[in-house]
């Protein structure tokens, strides 16, 4: 009999007859080298996978030993297991640093600031099929990661937005994006064009301004031809989406409007130049063909995410298995301290 046995996660929903999330208890021996045995042979059973893609997320509780060391061994021995791998990240904007093998620090932004519902690079042209989430810290009040099931989004916003449902499905979606030249940064959540995951990977010591520039070029590429330089060195560009994807043969929203609209309005960047109190540039979303989406929209679309989230409390030691394709995330203002680490996958299935 596995040591991973399931329990009713507090608060959880049900969305299409299955729970959500799903919650295994690990009942197996307190070492770490056996918890890993346990998760690998999960995982090798296939077992791991059907449960992500049936309910979506997966929270696991009690293997205890909370570090980023046991959340490598424990990640990256559950995903290689199932052949899947790891997730190189193009275009980062936030502050995030590895760690581990496969684990970086969640982003480093200030503890009052609230991350709303978005999938994982949704606003991207690329994107994880899973980040998992494991508590290493846990926050002295607040600090939960809250979910969303994104086909349930979908459905509701169908019932109560769909003005904004439809024009997405007919047009699509641009989603621009500003990264702001070395040392002319914002504060709090500060990144710019030039870091490791962002667009500087090839960069070498020496490399002058305008090498940097076109290594930059070569990476943008990757996700958008639509990109421009302006005179102060800034990158904007813009990643066309279609916003609505079919994941499992189920429609989602999948596009990373509800983050990005409530950052804006919190740092109050709604209006031109949309420059926010930290000092950085949020580009309002818009159609594919460049018309700006209707404020009010946006707004009845926050109101319905943030109903259907469910605020997951991680102890430490616990891990949330997320499938980005079907799951959103965001996470809640804390006190005290707080560290939340993740690890990013690819999967060859690409939700089929």
């Amino acid at each position: 009999m596995t040591p991973l046995q399931p329990f009713a996660v507090p608060g959880a929903q049900t969305v299409h007859s299955h729970a959500f999330p799903y919650g295994l208890q690990y009942t197996g021996a307190a070492s770490v080298e056996e918890a890993v045995q346990a998760l690998t042979d999960f995982s090798a059973s296939g077992e791991l996978s059907a449960l992500l893609t049936r309910h979506g997320a997966i929270l696991i509780h009690g293997i205890g030993h909370a570090s980023a060391d046991t959340f490598a061994r424990l990640i990256n021995a559950a995903e290689k297991t199932r052949g899947s791998q790891p997730f190189v990240q193009i275009g980062l904007a936030g502050k995030r640093n590895a760690i581990a093998e496969n684990i970086w620090t969640a982003n480093e932004g200030p503890s009052d600031r609230r991350f709303y519902q978005h999938n994982e690079y949704g606003r991207y042209t690329r994107f994880p099929s899973n980040i998992h989430f494991y508590c290493e810290k846990k926050a002295l009040t607040g600090g939960e990661s809250p979910i969303a099931h994104s086909a349930l989004v979908y459905e509701r916003l169908q019932e109560t937005v769909p003005e904004l449902v439809e024009a997405v499905r007919s047009h699509g979606l641009a989603m621009r994006q500003v990264f702001r030249a070395p040392g002319n940064e914002g504060k709090g959540n500060e990144f710019n064009w030039a870091g490791e995951h962002s667009f500087g990977q090839d960069f070498h010591p020496g490399d002058d301004l305008e090498t940097q520039k076109k290594k930059v070029e070569v990476q943008v590429r990757r996700l958008t031809d639509s990109f421009r330089w302006l005179e102060d060195d800034t990158l904007e560009l813009t990643q066309f989406v279609p916003g609505i994807r079919t994941f499992y043969d189920k429609p989602v929203w999948f596009n990373g409007l509800v983050g990005r609209y409530g950052m804006t309005r919190d740092l109050g960047a709604l209006e031109p130049p949309h420059l926010g109190h930290d000092g950085m540039t949020y580009l309002p979303s818009s159609y594919s063909d460049g018309t700006l989406i209707p404020q009010e929209y946006l707004a009845r679309m926050e109101e319905v995410v943030d109903g259907l989230e469910i605020n997951v409390a991680l102890d430490e030691g616990d891990l949330l298995l997320v499938d980005n394709y079907q799951v959103s995330h965001g996470r809640k203002p804390w006190t005290g301290e707080r560290r939340i680490l993740v690890s990013m996958w690819d999967r060859d299935d690409h939700g089929h």
